[in-house]
């Protein structure tokens, strides 16, 4: 466990937001290293990168509230005092979507092929951030058995409840770091080339990855031990949100076909 990753006094960094802001980081140059393939310019790409970057901060803070809406009416949480914690991932997803259309509407871009490189970059950013979710201790999994478990807590700032410092827990947070990696090494490797040629219907690569993720996602949701607000039984809100990304992605990618030609 390690929260904070510098203290300086009263001020002090969590290794959390620094994950999350290397993420972003990661993503981001990526992106701009492929610029000129998104048939952007300089002023273009930033107008996007902001919309991208608003939406995925309102979107996940919005679907963290909506979630964890019996913590805000009890007084657990506060708008304000819990601004910097608690982002929902899908949420994130959702906002930086309707932020991409109005990017598109501000900078002329062809949304459904700028999205191909976003399904890229996104997974590739999200497995970065999650370490620092193992380093807060949240998102943090079931007591478990296996050699691979690891026991949490020790510090103050530990997230992860007091009644489980230091029993064995399903890493989950690595789990879907490594399922992120992958899915973003596969979309680069196998299907990015393809649409870069035309080979693939625009879309289809970020379409592939709401698909795959929503698949790791609904998987990994079973080891996870967190209580994240509501839920619908038998499934996780969480859950849902995958199994509906997952039939969305299919009905759109059978709509529209997969291959140009």
């Amino acid at each position: 466990m390690h929260p904070i990753l510098i203290s300086l006094g009263p001020l002090s960094l969590s290794t959390y937001g620094a994950a999350v802001a290397a993420g972003y980081l990661a993503a981001i140059l990526w992106l701009k290293s492929r610029m000129a393939e998104m048939r952007l310019d300089e002023k273009s790409f930033w107008r996007l990168i902001y919309c991208l970057f608003f939406g995925a901060l309102a979107g996940g803070k919005l679907l963290y509230w909506a979630v964890s809406y019996r913590e805000l009416l009890d007084g657990r949480l506060s708008l304000l005092g819990d601004i910097r914690y608690g982002f929902v991932f899908f949420g994130g997803v959702l906002g930086a979507l309707a932020m991409g259309y109005v990017a598109k509407l501000w900078v002329k871009l062809d949304y459904m092929s700028t999205a191909d490189y976003a399904g890229v970059a996104l997974p590739l950013g999200h497995a970065i951030g999650r370490l620092g979710c193992l380093a807060a201790g949240c998102c943090y999994g079931r007591p478990t058995e296996m050699p691979w478990g690891l026991a949490l807590g020790g510090h103050p700032a530990c997230v992860t409840p007091r009644e489980l410092w230091g029993i064995p827990l399903h890493p989950t947070q690595l789990y879907e770091a490594a399922a992120s990696a992958l899915i973003s090494l596969v979309l680069l490797k196998a299907m990015l080339p393809r649409a870069r040629e035309r080979e693939l219907v625009p879309g289809t690569v970020f379409l592939s990855y709401v698909a795959l993720y929503g698949a790791a996602r609904f998987w990994i949701e079973f080891y996870r031990f967190d209580d994240r607000g509501a839920s619908v039984p038998p499934f996780s809100v969480s859950q849902w949100l995958a199994l509906a990304g997952i039939g969305f992605a299919a009905a759109l990618m059978a709509r529209r076909g997969v291959r140009t030609r």
